[in-house]
């Protein structure tokens, strides 16, 4: 029995140990299949997967330099704001993590569609953009529910602002992706999506704003997850640009433009060039026009039929009306055919050929010299003045003075302007020049269109006894030495003498809008639009007969100040905003007593 018993016992051992040596039979050769499997059979595929298990670099994008105006006040920069993301791998259905988020904030249905249509087609360990540009109370809300909101991410992305808005979107400009022309500059090209300057200052200094890149190595497996950051190297931020434009004066001169549908006021620092105001009207915020969606913004601006993309102090083009009539006094002194007690009398037209050529005041200013010329803006003297001189020799001393010329600012777009001769009609147009075309030129009408930054630097270059005067938009830091323009500045001395009658005589056009603080001098003048008829002309109320808005005419004015020891230049121009002396002159006033109030440096 016993012996039995022990047999039994044997025999189970055996049978365990037979189970046993079965298993690990079992098990061995399962590891050598698997290991011949992925050695012999799949040793191709798992070659390729080891090889694609590699090092990639990462681009960091740095964040763009600030701009600041001439006192360090900061009129573009970069905010902190968050965009929000889902990871698909991370949720167990997209559509209930969407619906539980809509709980806590709104989201569109179409949103949630693109979303849910994006996940199908990336990794799943990819991420998906739901929302951009996070305000701080959604993302409160999403911080605060986030264990309900399996997968979703909030990633921190800096984003451009333009605090004063509209004050200098045409100075400043702004930012957006660049187009394909874009991608061959050389700062970007390792940079495809970065945003960068599309005009304005953005644009001119997108070198200088953008900054250095920094790169990430990391390890990455054959279908691109990330499986390691090797080492990395921070982006470093772009420069701070300053410019010469002053916040202060910027935003006042905007405060007294914006009350008019269109037109330009330039401000110019007459001994160093630099533009201390440039406002174009009308405007447009930066800050949606880089927003987005910004669709609705866009086309509203699109179907302005006034053009608020349009920066008028460079691409505006304007007959300068009697703000010509210096260039013209000064081509005469110059050439010997005038003196300064040289005089005319106007009846208030004047008869050349076959044509009448009528003065603004219709009984005439009878006796006038070149003095009494500029200060009452005699239309008659100056068709006589000019038909002695000739165009071709208006045209040269036109161009000393800045006309007709682009400028050293490096806005894209600017415009040249026109200052007609015998040359330019006959390579422009194919035609000859007309002895009567000679005596519109000579009022600032006909071909001749200049731009308000032109105006500003001839009106500078006058100011300065004939200082080649060079206009900037960056705040200098070495003064300028502009050298002197050939001509006499004892003829420009006569011209100067004018324009403080302009202004400070009681016959003077802008008398009325004389300063009671300080002395300043200037030109008014108004550029017409529309052909007056006989008709009209012989009717004594036609000038105050109230006309659409389009066709009146447009009102300018370029001075400058103190008239003994001049500072800063203007241009005012109104685009059909009627006479000069009563629309553009009172502008100009109001700017030189804030400037005289507050003492800018």
């Amino acid at each position: 029995m016993f012996y039995s018993k022990v047999k039994k016992q044997s025999q189970i051992q055996n049978r365990r140990s037979f189970l046993l040596l079965l298993g690990k039979f079992s098990l061995i050769s399962m590891v050598s299949w698997r290991l011949f499997d992925i050695q012999i059979l799949q040793s191709k595929k798992y070659k390729t997967l080891s090889t694609n298990n590699q090092i990639n670099f990462e681009i960091l994008y740095p964040l763009r330099g600030e701009i600041l105006d001439r006192n360090n006040v900061v009129i573009a920069s970069n905010i902190d704001t968050y965009d929000l993301f889902l990871i698909p791998e991370q949720t167990n259905n997209i559509e209930q993590t969407l619906n539980k988020l809509n709980e806590f904030i709104s989201i569109d249905f179409k949103t949630k569609r693109k979303v849910i249509e994006l996940s199908k087609k990336i990794k799943k360990f990819q991420s998906v953009k739901i929302l951009r540009n996070i305000n701080w109370k959604n993302l409160e809300i999403i911080e605060a529910n986030k264990t309900e909101l399996p997968g979703l991410h909030l990633q921190l992305v800096h984003q451009r602002i333009y605090p004063y808005e509209s004050n200098f979107s045409h100075v400043v400009g702004y930012i957006s992706k660049p187009s394909s022309e874009d991608l061959s500059l050389p700062f970007i090209t390792n940079m495809p999506t970065l945003d960068i300057g599309k005009t304005g200052i953005e644009k001119i200094s997108n070198e200088y704003l953008i900054g250095q890149p920094g790169k990430r190595e990391i390890e990455v497996n054959a279908y691109g997850r990330i499986i390691r950051e090797i080492s990395k190297e921070h982006s470093k931020k772009g420069n701070n640009v300053q410019i010469s434009i002053d916040f202060n004066v910027q935003k006042f001169v905007h405060a007294e433009l914006i009350k008019h549908k269109a037109g330009s006021v330039v401000v110019m620092d007459i001994i160093t060039g630099e533009i201390i105001s440039m406002v174009s009207i009308p405007d447009y915020n930066p800050n949606l026009i880089i927003k987005k969606p910004n669709k609705e913004y866009w086309n509203k601006i699109l179907k302005n039929l006034n053009s608020p993309l349009i920066n008028r102090s460079i691409q505006g083009l304007y007959s300068p009306g009697s703000t010509f009539k210096m260039i013209v006094a000064l081509a005469g002194l110059e050439k010997g055919i005038i003196n300064i007690n040289d005089s005319v009398v106007c009846k208030g037209n004047t008869e050349f050929g076959d044509r009448l050529y009528h003065c603004w005041k219709t009984w005439g200013h009878g006796k006038t010299n070149l003095i009494k010329a500029i200060q009452e803006s005699c239309d008659i003297y100056f068709y006589e003045l000019s038909k002695k001189i000739g165009i071709d020799y208006i045209a040269k001393t036109a161009k000393k003075f800045g006309l007709g010329k682009i400028s050293n600012l490096g806005f894209e777009n600017e415009k040249k302007g026109i200052i007609p001769s015998i040359k330019w009609k006959k390579e422009t147009l194919k035609q000859s020049w007309f002895a009567g075309e000679t005596l519109i030129a000579g009022i600032g009408q006909g071909y001749a269109l200049s731009t308000p930054l032109q105006l500003a630097i001839m009106t500078a270059r006058i100011a300065s006894n004939g200082k080649e005067v060079e206009a900037s938009i960056f705040k200098q830091v070495v003064k300028k030495d502009f050298k002197q323009i050939n001509i006499d500045t004892k003829n420009i001395e006569i011209i100067k003498k004018g324009m403080f009658n302009v202004v400070n005589a009681a016959k003077g056009t802008a008398f009325k809008s004389r300063s009671e603080l300080f002395k300043y001098s200037g030109k008014t003048g108004t550029s017409q639009v529309k052909k007056i008829t006989l008709e009209e002309r012989e009717s004594e109320d036609f000038r105050k007969k109230k006309l659409e808005w389009k066709n009146n005419d447009h009102a300018l004015f370029v001075g400058y100040m103190p008239s003994d020891k001049p500072k800063y230049a203007v241009s005012v121009v109104i685009e059909h905003g009627g006479s000069g002396a009563s629309i553009a002159s009172p502008i100009a006033k109001n700017i030189f007593d804030y400037l005289y109030k507050i003492n800018i440096t």
